[in-house]
Order: C-alpha cells, then sequence, then structure tokens
C-alpha cells in the first residue's frame, strides 16, 4: 500500500485533491471517535484513504479508513 508523505498530504490538501482531515472526520461521522494512532493517507486502488486506529466511544477498538475525497469509509 502506498502511502504519502506529511508533505505531500499537505500539498494535496492545498491543491484541493483531497480534504482536511478535520473536514473528513466530520463527513465520515467519527466526531466522537478517539484517534488512537497517526493519520496515514494511503492510496487503495488509486484512492486516496485517511487511515488510522481508532476508539469508539463504547470502547471498541477498530482501525478505519475514510476517503480523503468525500469522507466514505471502507472496512479494512
Amino acid at each position: 500500500m502506498d502511502c504519502l508523505t506529511d508533505k505531500q498530504i499537505t500539498a494535496a490538501i492545498e491543491s484541493g485533491q483531497i480534504l482536511s482531515w478535520p473536514k473528513i472526520k466530520r463527513l465520515g461521522g467519527i466526531s466522537d471517535y478517539e484517534e488512537v494512532s497517526d493519520v496515514q493517507v494511503c492510496m487503495i486502488d488509486g484512492v486516496p484513504f485517511y487511515i488510522l486506529n481508532v476508539v469508539s466511544p463504547e470502547g471498541e477498538a477498530a482501525k478505519i479508513a475514510l476517503n480523503a475525497v468525500d469522507g466514505t469509509q471502507e472496512v479494512l
């Protein structure tokens, strides 16, 4: 899986290719989840996804991927 560097992520956000993590987090409806890992942007089938580990409000750990363009969730 190809992942972007922080510099590439910043450039992609500034150029409008992807949305910032706070916006995607709101679109994805996971604002009440606790982030427990660094947020990465990785390509899945040519589409950029934010990938990270989270803990739900109920205390369940999960690894999630949110589309970096529209916030739709993929199950990994």
